[in-house]
């Protein structure tokens, strides 16, 4: 194991710096009627999905603030008050907000060091290491600012940053899977391998709380394969793209499987 793979958090922060310069850069030229648009989220417009990015960096410059310099617990209700702040905000005060939320988050990131992505935290998911906790925003910002990316370009697909490092992690993530879907799976056992990096992973749809684990099982009775993008697109469930030629296919299982996963995973 190389110590990049050890502690991927340096390129965490390069990967985050690049995105909320981009989507910043996307948003200041985003006319009046854009920010109303819906949004690939189908309960939010794009201000919306917006909002959840600054409140996200608001919260993340704080617990991180904890984590390395010893700042004052991030409780459930330090959280609520963010959320209250940009919840309560309309479409035409958005940027400003999340501008300078996304800005403090970044100066946080750039002062913590690099070696504290090793440091053992305790946060939501319970005691693990920095970096960990990190790659969920890095999940998060690469899948809600795609949202709002393909509000307006149905070809756009996630940031290759982003893919590369998930593709490697995804047994660190979180898999939205609707358990009253996921009960109609005739299956305990889903494999998933990635073409282009090699990677695999199984999924137990009926575990308490679904985690993908590191290798395609071979007691898995359905196995689907396809490009890194694409797989981490259809597991955060965005897997929907008007005009596209899906590219995901079952090795093992049928068609129909994999339709009725589709729609387990929200």
């Amino acid at each position: 194991m190389t110590a990049t793979q050890a502690n991927p958090y340096p390129h965490i922060k390069t990967y985050e710096r690049q995105e909320f310069d981009r989507l910043t850069g996307y948003l200041e030229k985003l006319d009046a009627g854009g920010w109303v648009e819906q949004s690939y989220c189908t309960d939010w417009l794009v201000y919306q999905v917006v909002s959840h990015i600054g409140s996200g960096c608001r919260i993340g410059k704080l617990r991180l603030e904890e984590w390395a310099k010893g700042g004052p617990p991030v409780t459930r209700e330090v959280m609520q008050e963010v959320w209250g702040f940009f919840d309560s905000l309309g479409p035409e005060q958005m940027l400003a907000a999340y501008s300078a939320a996304a800005s403090e988050y970044v100066a946080a990131e750039a002062e913590t060091p690099d070696a504290a992505g090793q440091q053992e935290v305790d946060g939501f998911a319970g005691r693990r290491p920095l970096h960990a906790y990190q790659l969920l925003r890095v999940w998060e910002l690469a899948c809600h600012s795609w949202d709002v990316y393909v509000a307006r370009d149905t070809g756009a697909r996630l940031d290759p940053a982003a893919v590369s490092m998930l593709a490697r992690s995804l047994d660190q993530v979180f898999v939205p899977l609707d358990k009253d879907r996921a009960s109609a799976l005739t299956t305990r056992q889903i494999g998933f391998k990635l073409t282009d990096s090699g990677a695999s992973y199984t999924l137990d749809p009926t575990a308490e709380r679904p985690r993908l684990q590191v290798g395609a099982g071979a007691d898995a009775a359905l196995l689907i394969e396809g490009p890194d993008e694409e797989v981490i697109r259809f597991l955060a469930g965005r897997h929907f793209l008007p005009g596209s030629t899906p590219k995901l296919k079952p090795t093992r299982g049928s068609a129909q499987d994999l339709a009725s996963l589709r729609r387990a995973l929200r």
